[in-house]
């Protein structure tokens, strides 16, 4: 007779690992495959009793850097670390969520960009996005100074031609130009994307939308992904565009 299927609660997951699979099966009557399946699922280590418990200060670190990095600050293998942080309801690691703080940003410029980066715990391209985006030189570099503001005059030439050559013309970075031509809605120059060429996302194969509009499919499959667009064969359920 096989085993019941078991009706997986919180209080059921808290356990898994913290015993042998076929004494936790038998303890919530289910099969051991069961809990094999659920604990490799929830990416949970199976029981070992010589595992090393988990301190309050090495669990504050959990989310803190990549988990690998973690796992060799702390002598632990990654998946250990993985587990600890699931169970925990921690997210992993991002670069891009880190909150920048205004004694934070006087690091900037003032520390090599790796230095910075192990400060505070996130990777050397996060400082130097950062660094960018506040147009700070890195350390070594020219003496800081405030952004230009942009003219009207400017902005009218933004989208007229390519970020970098509108860059050379005005004297700023082409990642300035992108930056202040997305904040202001402007399409790049040259852009497929008008109301009409919106209008045909999701009414027929990307590879004939990208025909079309004389583009590539990656392209139109991009735009429509941006717009939330389903695609052909899920908005139309498989049936053939009308020519």
């Amino acid at each position: 007779m096989m085993p019941p299927k078991i009706v997986w609660t919180p209080e059921a997951d808290q356990l898994l690992g913290t015993m042998p699979d076929q004494a936790l099966a038998q303890r919530l009557g289910c099969s051991r495959q069961a809990i094999v399946v659920r604990r490799h699922r929830r990416g949970i280590p199976s029981f070992h009793k010589f595992r090393r418990p988990w301190t309050r200060a090495e669990e504050e670190l959990l989310g803190t850097m990549p988990d690998r990095r973690l796992a060799r600050r702390l002598q632990r293998s990654v998946e250990s670390v993985a587990a600890r942080r699931t169970g925990k309801g921690i997210p992993l690691f991002n670069p891009k969520t880190h909150h920048w703080k205004p004694e934070d940003d006087k690091l900037l410029g003032e520390r090599p960009d790796t230095q910075v980066a192990m400060l505070l715990g996130v990777s050397k391209m996060a400082v130097q996005h950062r660094r960018s985006r506040l147009d700070i030189p890195p350390a070594g570099g020219s003496r800081f100074s405030p952004p230009r503001p942009w003219s009207p005059e400017e902005d009218a030439l933004l989208g007229t031609a390519t970020d970098v050559v509108v860059g050379r013309r005005l004297g700023r970075t082409p990642e300035r130009v992108r930056h202040r031509r997305h904040r202001l809605g402007i399409p790049a120059s040259g852009s497929h994307w008008t109301p009409e060429a919106d209008a045909l996302l999701g009414t027929m194969p990307d590879k004939e939308a990208a025909r079309r509009l004389n583009c590539t499919a990656k392209a139109v499959a991009r735009r429509r992904e941006r717009l939330k667009i389903p695609g052909w064969r899920l908005r139309f359920k498989g049936k053939k565009a009308k020519p």
